[in-house]
């Protein structure tokens, strides 16, 4: 018999894709880029929508899980980043595929600012000041959209007007960025691993995610604060499979910010070896299986630390050939772009991968980071020509 098929979309779905070939499965792809080692790990790829603008196209969303609904054996779909802003495809209602995450109304309960804030102050839960009007002082406060994410939609309120209906207020906290991983079965958490978030400022948008140390070290008492705060939020909302929580940290107090209600960018920093699938685990969780069977083997505390970094072009580049096979080449590269596409200036290039032993300094893994970056924007591509096969853009 041939193995299951599962369905994976995102804006870019490629470490859903590697982490559904992990679990044995075949796999369709839908994203907005169809990177080089994305497609190399799916057996399909459909576009859904706008790399310019990383907006996704319901439409084709819908057609593409119509015509993947048709392939046999196929067990579902899992949503990534990107349907924050299109929720209602979450909803079993209209989909021919079945959806293996969250409920909407669990998925609602977390995204929905003025109900997710409530269930923090209820649960004792500290969490930054936020509002739905503008403060009379807007120095030191943001304006954050709810259906906003990977950062983009976070904004200075000094310097940016109200401009959408599910635009809300929050004053800035200073501290460490950080998110947490982690597993539920809709009554309880279970932390698989801590992160340490690479935050970048591009153009207007001063708090863009550019990528993450996964696996970091924690103190108890950190990790019990997050711990309680997951447990209080799953138990009050019925969030299941992967879920990742955001917060800040600010001496030994913990911020939380928001809950992305979808297996999120940093899965691929916690699967320890090239057997473990955390998708596999997210898909047996959101069918009804315990918790317990499969947390010792995830709980392990000296597994490496890990990091991937989003390099950002420096200037328009058009992919060489030579240039994806280089890249394909080092290995730690990721999210390659395909021949003859186009990256604007300022666009995400693709990622760089690295890791080292627990215990050692996140500096130092920063530090190697920024090198293998450096060494990808080395690298020469074509520019633009203006040729009629050079018009694909990423």
């Amino acid at each position: 018999m041939l193995p299951p098929v599962v369905v994976v979309a995102a804006l870019s779905a490629r470490m859903l894709a590697e982490s559904a070939r992990r679990a044995g499965w075949r796999v369709i792809v839908l994203d907005l880029f169809g990177d080089t080692d994305t497609r190399r790990a799916s057996g399909m790829w459909y576009p859904i929508g706008d790399a310019a603008s990383l907006s996704i196209d319901p439409r084709r969303v819908r057609e593409a899980l119509d015509a993947a609904s048709r392939t046999p054996n196929v067990i579902g779909w899992i949503a990534g980043s990107g349907f924050e802003a299109h929720c209602d495809l979450l909803d079993a209602k209209g989909i021919a595929l079945a959806p293996i995450g969250n409920t909407r109304d669990a998925y609602d309960a977390v995204r929905d600012p003025a109900r997710f804030f409530a269930l923090l102050d209820d649960a004792g839960i500290p969490h930054p000041d936020t509002q739905w009007h503008a403060p009379a002082d807007t120095a030191g406060w943001l304006v954050k959209r709810a259906s906003g994410t990977g950062g983009m939609h976070i904004r200075d309120a000094s310097v940016s007007a109200i401009a959408n209906r599910d635009d809300y207020f929050q004053r800035h906290q200073t501290g460490r960025s950080m998110s947490a991983l982690f597993i539920a079965d809709t009554r309880r958490a279970a932390i698989i691993g801590f992160n340490e978030q690479l935050i970048v400022s591009r153009g207007t948008r001063p708090f863009v995610y550019g990528g993450a140390l996964g696996n970091v070290d924690v103190p108890p008492s950190l990790h019990e604060q997050i711990a309680r705060a997951a447990n209080a939020i799953v138990s009050s909302t019925g969030l299941r499979g992967l879920n990742s929580l955001d917060f800040i940290v600010d001496g030994g107090r913990c911020f939380v910010l928001e809950v992305n209600a979808r297996p999120s960018a940093t899965l691929s920093l916690h699967e320890r070896d090239a057997t473990t699938s955390l998708l596999a685990l997210h898909t047996r969780v959101c069918a009804g299986k315990p918790l317990d069977a499969d947390m010792p083997k995830l709980l392990d505390q000296t597994a490496p630390m890990c990091g991937e970094l989003i390099v950002f072009a420096e200037r328009e580049r058009t992919i060489s050939p030579e240039f994806v096979q280089r890249a394909l080449n080092l290995g730690w590269c990721h999210d390659i772009p395909v021949t003859r596409s186009v990256v604007a200036a300022g666009a995400p290039l693709c990622s760089v991968s690295a890791a080292c032993a627990h215990g050692t300094p996140p500096a130092t893994l920063r530090a190697e980071l920024a090198a293998r970056a450096a060494t990808i924007l080395s690298i020469d591509t074509i520019r633009k020509s203006g040729h009629a096969d050079l018009s694909l853009s990423r």
